[in-house]
């Protein structure tokens, strides 16, 4: 797609499936595991700060009960590319949320401060546009930015579902998707953890910027199951320290590659560190039955 604003709109991935331990166990991405990798991003932390300068041999990964050997392993600080998804319903503005909203967009995008790091735009109500496509930080992704307004209905979940599968068609190794939102679904298709097992599956970290008091259930646990986390900030409150996180969190991702598990089928993945840090990865992956 050509870069600058553009008001195209995309539909919302409808995925029809039945959840298996709250994770999406057939219908999510696959990987064949006679020729393809599992990739995963990690974070690590300590106290809510990242911890940097870990090797390979300070992380354990698991699939199932099983340990896998780590075969690729980056640690280096580097470019990323996010999505930055932006609620444009109606509750926005009468939460008093949009404007911190977009604000917030703004203040994120000053700290992609490196020549090589890369945003695209998309809102949301009831369908997702795709504001400004991936690319530089430029003046035609700040004008986009500025022009986002809040109408209509809201569907959070299929939002992010949409837009993390566009970022993960994009490619790029160190990626995530920012949400700012006041937390409020009310016409999504689609349940919350069906997405989560989605997105883990696809490796794409979810930050959900929460603007209120209290965001929908299943916010967390999305967050959480893709390796990203949740913020909640009351409106009025200044948003930087969460802002400061995820940037850094992004940017000082770890990422391992592993041979999955060859039988067909959903996978429970578990990253360990010693010593023992907190570490946020995504939930599991998804094996496609070999032809």
């Amino acid at each position: 797609m050509p870069k600058g604003v553009r008001h195209l709109r995309l539909p919302l991935v409808a995925i029809v499936a039945t959840a298996t331990s709250g994770l999406l166990a057939q219908q999510a991405p696959t990987f064949t595991s006679s020729t393809r990798l599992v990739t995963v991003a990690v974070s690590v932390m300590r106290g809510g700060e990242v911890v940097t300068g870990l090797t390979r041999d300070d992380f354990q990964v698991f699939s199932g009960d099983e340990r896998k050997p780590i075969v690729q392993f980056t640690s280096e600080s580097g470019p990323v590319t996010t999505a930055l998804l932006v609620d444009a319903s109606g509750s926005m503005a009468v939460n008093r949320a949009i404007g911190p909203a977009v604000a917030g967009v703004q203040d994120l995008l000053r700290g992609l401060d490196r020549p090589e790091d890369r945003a695209g735009l998309f809102t949301f109500e009831r369908t997702l546009t795709m504001r400004h496509d991936f690319g530089p930080i430029n003046p035609t992704l700040l004008a986009a930015v500025d022009d986002t307004h809040a109408f209509g209905s809201t569907s959070l979940f299929d939002a992010i579902l949409s837009t993390s599968r566009a970022l993960a068609a994009d490619g790029a190794a160190r990626r995530g998707l920012v949400a700012y939102t006041d937390g409020v679904d009310t016409s999504s298709v689609q349940p919350s953890v069906d997405v989560s097992a989605h997105v883990a599956a696809i490796d794409v970290p979810v930050y959900v910027v929460a603007i209120g008091a209290a965001p929908e259930a299943g916010l967390d646990a999305l967050a959480r199951d893709t390796g990203g986390q949740l913020f909640t900030v009351t409106p009025g409150a200044p948003i930087q320290k969460a802002q400061t996180s995820i940037i850094t969190q992004l940017r000082q991702h770890y990422l391992l590659a592993f041979e999955p598990d060859s039988r067909p089928g959903w996978h429970r993945l578990s990253v360990r560190t010693r010593p023992n840090h907190t570490v946020r990865a995504r939930a599991g992956y998804s094996v496609s039955p070999q032809s």
